[in-house]
């Protein structure tokens, strides 16, 4: 499958690079900057996981009538990677740069994991299965980001 037919993925690469400015402000205490790397980190996450389980994942459902699987498990993993960071948040207060730096760590690991199912298996099949419907997903998801451009 060429790159052209794998239309629906996703670069995570931005959430990736966000989490290391995160790390190397953390790893020289700015804290100030930590916090606000990590807090639109979150934003940023929480914002590309409604625009995966309100457009892609009910798209990909109503084709293939399985609304059990794969999507379910990428939701849990959402809630999960989302109630971490919500935990980490707290774990900043603390300003205890060995702690903070575990969880980051451990983040990355969850971050990692989940984007490589994501980007190696769930969008390319999704990406086949949904090509009939690919205008009205991309316009709804142009749509989506048209939103939070609006609300900047």
């Amino acid at each position: 499958m060429n790159s052209s037919d794998n239309w629906l993925l996703h670069d995570h690469s931005q959430h990736e690079g966000l989490l290391t400015k995160c790390q190397e402000a953390v790893e020289i205490e700015d804290w100030d900057k930590a916090n606000k790397t990590f807090r639109n980190l979150l934003a940023e996450l929480k914002w590309h996981i409604l625009q995966e389980e309100q457009v892609v994942y009910p798209a990909y459902e109503a084709e293939v009538n399985t609304p059990d699987e794969p999507t379910a498990a990428l939701r849990s993993e959402h809630r999960k990677i989302i109630a971490f960071m919500n935990d980490t948040l707290q774990v900043f207060e603390s300003q205890d740069s060995e702690h903070v730096l575990d969880c980051l760590n451990r983040l990355e690991q969850l971050l990692i994991k989940h984007h490589e199912k994501e980007e190696d298996i769930f969008l390319p099949m999704a990406s086949l299965i949904l090509k009939d419907n690919r205008e009205e997903i991309q316009k709804k998801l142009h749509s989506f980001n048209s939103t939070k451009t609006d609300e900047k």
